[in-house]
């Protein structure tokens, strides 16, 4: 009797564990993809230093898994992401998406306080005047986005500014088709504002 009471014990403790356990496996196998393959653009942790490419630190795992699956297949144009991915198979591109998404995410600083409020106005309010609704309403009070949304706190300037003229061009579109009627109808200075906003967001 003892001994099955213990065996039931340790069959528990092994379910209890294998989630806990093949996290780390996942977490592992992503840090080794990383340093493979992306450290040198956008860092150990995903946190980029050089403006022209995205933090991923924090990044919402299944939108950034849907992200490298699109370059993958070239629904979104990149060559540079498209030769990174071209060998890689779903299950490394999981952990990738898994091993950034549990990385700290970090906060920059905006130097233009003016611009910055105007930014501000723009992500909580929109512009009735032009039709452009608050960005808050898709992507959070506190730019977090979901699991189809992206997470735009902090992330570059320049970053933003060119993915918001992508979208105004019509270059990207493997995303929500309505992000290509709000870049319409934000101005150069509008988009750089809201983009400094989201820096120190």
């Amino acid at each position: 009797m003892m001994r099955r009471l213990l065996a039931g014990f340790a069959l528990a403790a092994s379910w209890f564990a294998t989630p806990a356990v093949a996290d780390e496996a996942l977490l592992q196998r992503g840090e080794e993809m990383v340093m493979g393959k992306c450290f040198l653009c956008h860092g150990a942790t995903g946190d980029s230093s050089s403006p022209l490419y995205p933090k991923l630190a924090g990044q919402n795992e299944a939108y950034l898994l849907k992200q490298l699956r699109n370059f993958k297949t070239g629904e979104r144009e990149s060559s540079d992401m498209r030769k990174i991915v071209a060998d890689m198979d779903e299950n490394d591109m999981r952990a990738v998406a898994h091993y950034f998404s549990r990385q700290q995410p970090s906060q920059g600083k905006s130097a233009y306080g003016d611009m910055r409020a105007v930014g501000e106005r723009l992500y909580t309010q929109g512009n009735p005047e032009t039709g452009l609704q608050p960005c808050r309403d898709c992507h959070g009070d506190k730019g977090a986005g979901s699991d189809t949304l992206p997470r735009i706190a902090g992330q570059h300037t320049l970053y933003i500014e060119t993915q918001l003229n992508l979208f105004e061009e019509r270059k990207r579109t493997n995303d929500n088709a309505q992000m290509q009627d709000i870049a319409k109808r934000l101005s150069i200075d509008e988009a750089r504002a809201v983009a400094e906003y989201l820096r120190g967001l």
